[in-house]
């Protein structure tokens, strides 16, 4: 109980065996203080020290040997609040640089992961592109597989809602959906190039802002992962435009 309650205010395990020694045996020698405490002879000089630093130990000098001792147990207290009035300068300090911490934090690079899963996940993952971009800005998007009629017909009419909006599409389209192209490919602001057939896969990356969203589109167990982080994106961005110039 007294060496919890001991540790609980700072004391390492080092001083409390120090500091209970020297309130049992009054004023000592180090050897004696050695052999009570357990701690060698080589350490109590430096538990004696911190002890002496922090109030709760003295010294006094007989025959030019240091005896040591105990301050009396009230100190403790006094310990306690000396403790807390540091602190409290302590919190002044931090709060006179919190707003440079904060301006520091917002500058730094943001970067957030997230996890859509089920059909109704994907849906909310592609939404954010339509709902994040304006008029004029940019999604690239490259790859998609085969997929549900009822899945197609949903990503359409969301083109059409992307396209009213004046958002700026770039698609890398496999070869192999020639007739989804000409289904959208008179929907505005909208422009296609294909990738062979044998890069046929089974996700779609979209790459816009500072977000990448990379779409599984199994149908057993489609899920989405969208990356936010600046640096990501660009990235993402110029491994597309490399292919996109390659590209018919």
């Amino acid at each position: 109980m007294i060496n919890q309650a001991l540790q609980r205010i700072g004391l390492t395990d080092g001083e409390i065996k120090v500091y209970l020694a020297l309130l049992e045996l009054g004023s000592t020698s180090t050897g004696k203080l050695t052999k009570k405490s357990g701690i060698s002879g080589s350490k109590v000089y430096e538990v004696l020290d911190r002890l002496m630093n922090k109030g709760l130990a003295s010294f006094i000098i007989k025959n030019g040997v240091k005896y040591f001792e105990a301050t009396r147990p009230e100190r403790l207290l006094d310990y306690l609040d000396e403790k807390e009035s540091e602190i409290e300068k302590e919190k002044e300090e931090v709060q006179k640089i919190l707003p440079q911490l904060l301006l520091k934090q917002k500058s730094a690079q943001e970067s957030v992961a997230k996890i859509f899963t089920g059909w109704e996940g994907i849906k909310t993952a592609n939404e954010d592109i339509i709902q994040t971009l304006k008029k004029g800005e940019e999604w690239l998007s490259m790859g998609l597989t085969e997929q549900p009629k009822s899945w197609e017909l949903y990503f359409t009419k969301r083109q059409e809602t992307r396209s009213k909006k004046g958002i700026k599409l770039k698609h890398l389209l496999n070869e192999k959906y020639k007739a989804l192209y000409k289904e959208r490919k008179k929907l505005p602001y909208s422009e296609y190039r294909f990738l062979p057939k044998s890069f046929e896969m089974p996700t779609s990356t979209e790459i816009y802002k500072d977000k990448v969203l990379i779409l599984i589109l199994a149908k057993e167990s489609p899920m989405a992962i969208m990356i936010k982080n600046k640096a990501v994106a660009e990235s993402f961005r110029k491994y597309f435009y490399a292919l996109w110039e390659k590209m018919k």
